[in-house]
């Protein structure tokens, strides 16, 4: 059980239900059905249940979640790999849930999702492709140690991305350690009769 549990939509305060109605119509258009982002009663579960009892956060949030997913030079794949790299490292259960889900709307086979949220980069048959092994190395070593990131992988990020793409892929890599941070902190679980 979340330490912020669901509020439900009819005990929400006005600041918070303005919040609640902005970020729907975002989480509609941006996640779709990809994964759940309610409750049976149409309160907000994972990271958005506690940020409703932070509503000034809300709309910076979600304003960043939608310009993030503007940035150029990062496909799909490369992104979804940063993320759940990221994700790998916190173990932030709700994050893995819902980034396997929209990972598998994209290239990415189940067996390299598998590989990736369990922090181990797929081989063999299943080994990505040169940007996903720079998505993967990346968002592994930014969200494992401490100091900058190797001048290595920095080239290794540009020449797959551009100097645009390279700072999307950091970027993911950021504001999803700090959802991780968010969802463990609240301890988030995934949504009743669903596995991450």
């Amino acid at each position: 059980m979340s330490r912020y549990p669901p509020i439900p939509p009819s005990s929400l305060t006005t600041e918070q239900y303005k919040a609640y109605d902005e970020a729907s119509d975002i989480c509609s258009s941006v996640f779709g059905d990809k994964f759940l982002y309610k409750n049976e009663d149409g309160a907000f579960i994972g990271p958005f249940a506690p940020l409703l009892f932070t509503p000034t956060l809300v709309d910076p949030f979600f304003k960043l979640v939608v310009e993030l997913g503007k940035l150029p030079g990062l496909p799909g794949p490369a992104r979804e790999i940063s993320i759940l790299a990221t994700g790998s490292r916190f173990k932030a259960k709700y994050e893995l849930y819902a980034h396997e889900r929209v990972a598998a709307s994209t290239s990415l086979t189940a067996a390299q999702i598998d590989s990736v949220k369990s922090g181990k980069k797929p081989f063999g048959d299943d080994a990505l492709d040169e940007q996903g092994n720079v998505a993967f190395d990346v968002a592994m070593e930014l969200s494992h140690k401490q100091g900058p990131m190797t001048d290595a992988n920095w080239k290794r990020a540009e020449h797959a991305f551009g100097k645009e793409g390279a700072a999307a892929l950091i970027h993911y890599v950021g504001v999803y350690a700090y959802t991780c941070v968010l969802l463990n902190g609240v301890d988030a679980p995934v949504p009743p009769g669903e596995r991450y």
